[in-house]
């Protein structure tokens, strides 16, 4: 009976002192000890690959697509049509344009119809004038020798003065109309050439020397201004577009290495070189848009593939190190179970950071 009582009470004092143990071994913190070697300072970007000269393109006319003349993947000329749209609407306006155009054409040149009545005119008129001046002189000639009437004379004066303003009518009424005609005839080859217009904008065209990457319209469609057609860029010639947030921008310069992971080609970096950054923060999103080039390019690359970017701020080879969990409140450790010691710190990357000052390599630190 005793040895059952003594067993007893065993078993209730382990069960009471196994939650203090496991509570024990529960409270002790993990601990490291710096550690020197490299460490690379960088700044973390993101963004995709694009084409150099990418662009969506957008009709500017309104009409239903009736052909088709590229398809994705094709490799197109600067100027080389993409499709076409029908725009009816358009049609009688050009056809009047070219109708007008043509009429004033004919009128406006000297040999045409309007011109060469006019001329006709001023030579009848000059005809006129010439033949009422003679007989205004001879009749004032016989007036000074005292032959002939008063009368006669007034007459013929009149003839001659109403002879010469009408010659200088004809006249006036050749330029004028020269001028009118040919004004309107410039008018006309304008509106001509806006309608030719027209008529080019009723077929897209590629602005560049590129590749059709996609083509978001099928014949039968509605195309319009606001709805995009297409998208172009170049087939060779593809860059990083990378977004740096704004506490990080002044740390970035061109010429800077990177080091690029793609989506597409999971475990493999890809080296590139910082080659230009838009000096205008995103509202948005608070970050500056930032190119790259890739030095070392995969071997196959298309636009809008996800990449992420490490660029490289400077990188020290023997640098006195702790991981970055061991940091608290920006600058401070624990070099005992309550002993706070402040560091000055150097480079940093994600996972660690390099201690200057106010511990060295023997130091132990506990996690926080």
């Amino acid at each position: 009976m005793h040895e059952l009582r003594t067993m007893l009470l065993r078993s209730c004092m382990a069960l009471f002192l196994a939650p203090l143990l496991l509570a024990a071994c529960g409270e002790q913190r993990e601990t490291t000890t710096p550690t020197v070697g490299p460490i690379t300072e960088s700044v973390y970007a993101s963004g995709v690959v694009k084409a150099q000269g990418q662009h969506t393109v957008y009709p500017t006319v309104s009409g239903t697509v009736t052909a088709l003349l590229v398809q994705e993947g094709d490799t197109v000329k600067v100027g080389q049509a993409l499709l076409t749209i029908d725009d009816r609407s358009s049609a009688p306006g050009t056809r009047i344009a070219e109708a007008q155009l043509r009429l004033l054409e004919q009128n406006a040149r000297e040999s045409g119809p309007v011109l060469s009545q006019l001329r006709l005119a001023v030579v009848q008129a000059l005809e006129k004038h010439r033949v009422d001046s003679l007989n205004y002189a001879r009749q004032q000639a016989l007036w000074d020798r005292t032959i002939g009437s008063r009368n006669e004379l007034d007459q013929r004066k009149l003839a001659y003065t109403t002879s010469e303003a009408a010659l200088d009518r004809a006249k006036e009424a050749l330029a004028e109309t020269r001028q009118r005609l040919r004004t309107e005839l410039e008018v006309a080859r304008n509106n001509a050439l806006i309608s030719t217009a027209g008529n080019e904008d009723r077929t897209p065209r590629s602005l560049i020397d590129g590749l059709v990457y996609d083509l978001l319209i099928e014949p039968g469609e509605l195309a319009a201004p606001q709805k995009p057609i297409a998208i172009i860029g170049s087939a060779t010639d593809l860059f990083l577009e990378l977004e740096v947030d704004e506490h990080d921008i002044r740390h970035v310069q061109p010429g800077q290495h990177a080091f690029i992971t793609l989506d597409s080609y999971a475990g493999k970096a890809f080296a590139a070189e910082v080659t230009r950054i838009i000096p205008l923060m995103d509202e948005r999103s608070r970050t500056f848009k930032v190119e790259a080039r890739f030095t070392e390019r995969p071997p196959t690359l298309f636009p809008h593939l996800t990449a992420e970017a490490s660029i490289v701020l400077r990188t020290k080879e023997e640098a006195l190190t702790i991981p970055v969990g061991f940091l608290f409140e920006g600058n401070q450790v624990l070099t005992g179970t309550d002993e706070r010691t402040t560091v000055t710190l150097g480079a940093r990357d994600l996972e660690k950071v390099e201690v200057l000052s106010g511990i060295d390599a023997n130091t132990t630190l506990y996690k926080p």
